[in-house]
């Protein structure tokens, strides 16, 4: 991305590109287009040397709304051609954050282009971010088609996936679809998600040492070492053992829970309760009567 060009600091623009406080009250007594003009620019060729940190956003939402701006030209920047040409996030990020803002303010225009953009545009995951904070349950389960689309139905489009669920920045959205009943949405949100918690286990264990084999002892005992180094990893391990154990590895997970070590037998315990185990209540009691104290707390 080039340096931005910034106007002079006495000039509309260059007030705006800035930020500064002094530009809304020069654009709100400017003639209204050309002040439309200067912050249409603003918003769709981003001023800020560093979009990362600068928030820019809500200021020039702000602005919009005093003027009674419309969304023609963000719309035209965000469904353009080029949106497909250029995908980095600096070129729709500001404008998206606008609309998100707008939204908050009751704009449902600028509603609909957020709706309408992570449903087809290349910056969806920010656009979905934004309807995530603002939008109603019925919105976000409408999108779910449209965004789980993007993912070919086969384990490399399975994995993309995954990573796309574990690093989102607002998980509201995933949550809700993980719920969703339709056969295309529901299950395959759920694995995805999953996978992304195996995925953080093993980003978890790789600095300590050679990766492990993933099965249901290297999980015991990492909760083990974990508990063993004052770590109480029990609600982790649980969940990678929902990812990684089988009808077959119920017998050593109740061994576990029954007679094992501290940091496995709590682990072992959480993830038998969490899956209803039909053993799980006899368990419990035995942990609570005689278990060295921490694993009777954990029972």
């Amino acid at each position: 991305m080039f340096d931005p060009v910034i106007a002079p600091s006495g000039t509309l623009l260059g007030l705006l590109q800035r930020g500064r406080g002094d530009g809304t009250l020069h654009a709100l007594a400017a003639p209204r287009a050309e002040a439309l003009a200067a912050l249409a620019h603003c918003v769709l060729d981003d001023p800020r040397h560093d979009w990362q940190v600068e928030n820019r956003s809500l200021y020039y939402a702000r602005l919009y709304l005093d003027l009674h701006g419309g969304l023609e030209e963000i719309e035209a920047h965000l469904f353009g051609a080029e949106d497909h040409l250029d995908t980095e996030e600096s070129r729709t990020g500001l404008a998206l954050a606008v609309l998100g803002h707008l939204a908050s303010y009751g704009r449902q225009d600028a509603l609909l282009l957020l709706r309408r953009y992570a449903a087809t545009g290349t910056n969806w995951a920010w656009a979905l971010d934004e309807l995530a904070l603002r939008d109603d349950d019925a919105g976000l389960r409408a999108l779910a088609p449209p965004v789980l689309a993007r993912f070919a139905a086969d384990a490399e489009g399975d994995a993309e996936l995954a990573r796309t669920v574990r690093d989102a920045f607002e998980p509201r959205p995933w949550r809700l679809w993980a719920e969703d009943r339709r056969d295309t949405v529901g299950p395959r949100v759920r694995a995805a998600m999953e996978q992304g918690s195996f995925d953080r286990w093993q980003r978890q264990m790789r600095p300590t040492g050679p990766r492990p084999g993933w099965s249901v002892r290297a999980v015991l005992d990492w909760a083990q070492e974990g508990y063993e180094r004052g770590a109480v990893l029990y609600g982790p391990a649980a969940r990678c053992l929902t990812a990684v154990a089988g009808p077959e590895d119920r017998p050593e997970l109740l061994a576990a829970a029954r007679d094992g070590a501290e940091g496995a037998r709590g682990a072992a315990l959480h993830h038998l309760a969490e899956s209803a185990d039909p053993a799980v209540l006899d368990l419990v009691e035995h942990a609570a009567d005689g278990a060295p104290r921490p694993v009777a707390e954990a029972a």
